[in-house]
């Protein structure tokens, strides 16, 4: 009688097993490729809605005090976007970003921070996103080459976008040709704004302050 179990050790022994990773390596070089063009893409919108709050605030308050609508991190940035838009529809932004700024810019927070994690096996991937003030982790499998790829079309469209207004933004329409009332009711009352502005006379400068008398130089000791 055979003995089954020699026969499958020796067929074991037989077999060279390889315990090597065999997914497909263009499933990481297509993530790789798709997380660059999110990155570049995420910069030039950034870049551009820099460039356009600079230019907006400039026409609105050409003395600096909204200066500082123009800096901030990227939401806070987005945020003031929104609310000029809001504000001083005049000013013809466009509805730059349309309203996806600023998930957009939480994607690319978890793209940045984000541990691609692949099985070596099967080639699945997820992106692992840790919270490290509550120490707890997130695992995204909506995230892939396709969907990210898809979202870096999107901001290239709104960098583009945002290019064309920042061109443009300094090269009001006259107002004759504006039919829109919300727009003409924003620029009257902007420019009425800036001419109460240069109506107001300016501060009078403070006097000079007299100098302190000298103190009396100390009498002689008796």
């Amino acid at each position: 009688m055979i003995d089954q179990r020699g026969e499958l050790a020796e067929a074991y022994d037989e077999e060279e097993w390889v315990d090597e990773p065999f997914a497909d390596p263009a499933i990481r070089a297509e993530y790789r490729e798709a997380l660059g063009r999110f990155i570049m893409a995420h910069n030039e919108v950034d870049f551009w809605m820099s460039g356009l709050l600079t230019k907006a605030v400039k026409i609105l308050d050409p003395d600096g005090g909204l200066d500082e609508l123009a800096m901030g991190d990227f939401s806070q940035r987005a945020a003031n976007l929104t609310l000029l838009m809001k504000v001083a529809p005049h000013l013809a932004l466009g509805n730059a970003g349309e309203g996806r700024l600023a998930e957009l810019n939480g994607t690319r927070n978890i793209l940045a921070h984000g541990h691609f994690d692949q099985d070596p096996y099967e080639g699945t991937f997820e992106i692992v996103s840790r919270r490290y003030k509550t120490l707890t982790m997130r695992r995204l499998s909506n995230l892939n080459s396709k969907t990210i790829n898809a979202q870096a079309e999107e901001l290239e469209a709104i960098a583009s976008h945002m290019s064309s207004v920042f061109d443009f933004i300094d090269c009001p329409v006259p107002t004759e040709y504006i039919t829109d009332q919300v727009m003409l009711r924003s620029r009257e009352l902007w420019e009425l704004i800036e001419a109460e502005r240069k109506a107001k006379p300016p501060t009078p400068a403070a006097p000079p302050q007299p100098a302190p008398a000298k103190a009396s130089a100390a009498k002689g000791s008796e």
